[in-house]
């Protein structure tokens, strides 16, 4: 009897240690049908591109009317040695990134720390509609009204500054064709339209510190400067290594900003690597030499975020809760 029942307690167990295991390759199978049709989309119109261009078209003489000939590393050589605009659109490439990551990282976070700080709901609420707003517009539609915004002569910006004593009554600047001022036209605007992203985000992160950690500060005798240092700043962490990588590869693929404001100019002083591909492969159809810079760009972005993705582990904290 004991043997038969000994017997038979095991079939159970091996029954049921075999059900988890079809149950797990069922859910298996099931997440990879779910991102099936994304995965197939990724690399159709992202991944085949990609390769292709990083490993075969940059290596090419292709203008879109003939096949490709391959020229071996005639591109990277005019790249890097006799194309006259390159260190212009190198310079432009991380100047953009220079001038916004601190305005996406920093004001977006100080902007989202005293909206949450707020404690009239209403207000709140209303301020979170107005600084998300310009995120919804379309950028060419925008880009058009702070054009006219910028106009040296008949712009608002100048007026308002002539009005506040900056400027005087004769004195304009020179927003959109001026090599001091353009690039600080292209900041003013990107952080207008894009900095209610990642003041939202922010607000979210925010929001999801637990109480109990101001409650602990506050009873160890914490002021308010201090529960910001030592409470907030650490346990948003990992929404700022977040917001960070997003303002990174971002704004040195930017293409928006530099094109509907400045349109690469004055000369290429503004003219990044993503708007001098648009130009090299849409204008001259020069396909070859624009994947040579794409796969350069590419290069570099893909380093960068493996750096960021190597720093994050001494400075995120992710075990808080």
């Amino acid at each position: 009897m004991y043997m038969n029942s000994s017997s038979a307690a095991s079939k159970m167990t091996k029954a049921h240690g075999r059900r988890p295991s079809k149950n797990r390759m069922r859910d298996h199978l099931s997440g990879w049908l779910f991102v099936l049709p994304l995965l197939v989309v990724f690399l159709v119109f992202i991944g085949i591109p990609v390769f292709r261009t990083v490993f075969y078209l940059g290596f090419t003489d292709y203008n879109l009317m003939k096949d490709p000939a391959w020229v071996g590393l005639s591109n990277y050589e005019k790249l890097f040695t006799s194309d006259p605009n390159a260190a212009d659109m190198w310079g432009a490439t991380f100047r953009i990134p220079l001038y916004l990551i601190p305005l996406h990282v920093g004001l977006s976070l100080l902007i989202a720390f005293l909206v949450h700080s707020c404690r009239l709901k209403a207000v709140q609420y209303a301020t979170r509609t107005l600084i998300y707003f310009p995120v919804l517009a379309t950028t060419a539609s925008v880009a058009i009204a702070w054009n006219y915004m910028f106009n040296e002569n008949r712009g608002v910006i100048n007026w308002l500054l002539q009005q506040v004593g900056i400027l005087g009554p004769d004195q304009n600047v020179r927003w959109l064709i001026s090599t001091e001022t353009a690039m600080w036209a292209i900041v003013i605007f990107s952080a207008w339209k894009f900095i209610g992203q990642h003041f939202l985000y922010y607000f979210v992160g925010l929001q999801n510190i637990p109480d109990t950690y101001y409650e602990a500060a506050k009873i160890d005798g914490a002021n308010s400067l201090q529960m910001f240092w030592k409470v907030t700043l650490p346990l948003i962490t990992p929404t700022i290594f977040f917001i960070l990588m997003v303002s990174l590869t971002g704004t040195m693929q930017a293409f928006d900003e530099p094109f509907f404001v400045t349109n690469g100019g004055p000369g290429y002083y503004t003219t990044n690597a993503a708007l001098y591909i648009y130009r090299k492969a849409f204008q001259a159809y020069d396909m070859g030499y624009a994947s040579a810079v794409a796969a350069i760009l590419f290069i570099i972005v893909f380093l960068l975020t493996l750096l960021q993705l190597w720093s994050q582990k001494k400075w995120v904290v992710y075990d808080y809760e």
